[in-house]
């Protein structure tokens, strides 16, 4: 019960931040930013975290965001993906990430899809739906589910 409580809580933080923000031409850009996550898994454990990311443009539409971050269940991970805009709005994303916590480590996939909600020409609110892969002590491992929001201050200006 408590979870759902949680998952309740942020995704009503979630429909606040929605409503209360404009649409952003979604372009690869060069930026910055700090968030916060929660992600679950049935084998795994489940909880809440926190991100640093960068963007890096390569194109129109395609850019690198390597981050690091303290999340469960992996305590610390760094991780590597590459981003493609597929329209104003929607962005697909697709890389691998290497992670340690107190009693292993190992590396994994990682896929998602995001949403860009601008606030202003230089900052946005990335809102960012994974999947993770991970292999846990040699062994196959259910997957990890997880939601990130994501404040960006980019260094080149965006428009509606």
């Amino acid at each position: 019960m408590n979870i759902l409580r949680k998952t309740l809580n942020l995704t009503l933080i979630i429909g606040c931040f929605i409503c209360s923000a404009n649409f952003a031409n979604a372009q690869a850009k060069n930026a910055i930013g700090l968030g916060l996550g929660f992600n679950y898994s049935n084998k795994n454990g489940n909880g809440p975290g926190g991100v640093f990311q960068g963007e890096i443009k390569l194109d129109k539409s395609v850019s690198l965001t390597p981050s690091v971050g303290l999340e469960e269940p992996y305590i610390f991970y760094a991780g590597l993906a590459g981003r493609y805009y597929f329209s104003p709005v929607i962005y697909g994303s697709l890389g691998g990430f290497a992670y340690h916590n107190v009693d292993y480590g190992g590396a994994g996939a990682a896929a998602g899809i995001g949403f860009m909600l601008l606030i202003d020409h230089r900052q946005t609110f990335d809102i960012n739906i994974h999947g993770n892969y991970l292999n846990n002590n040699y062994e196959n491992d259910s997957p990890i589910v997880g939601i990130r929001l994501i404040y960006s201050f980019s260094f080149n200006k965006l428009y509606r």
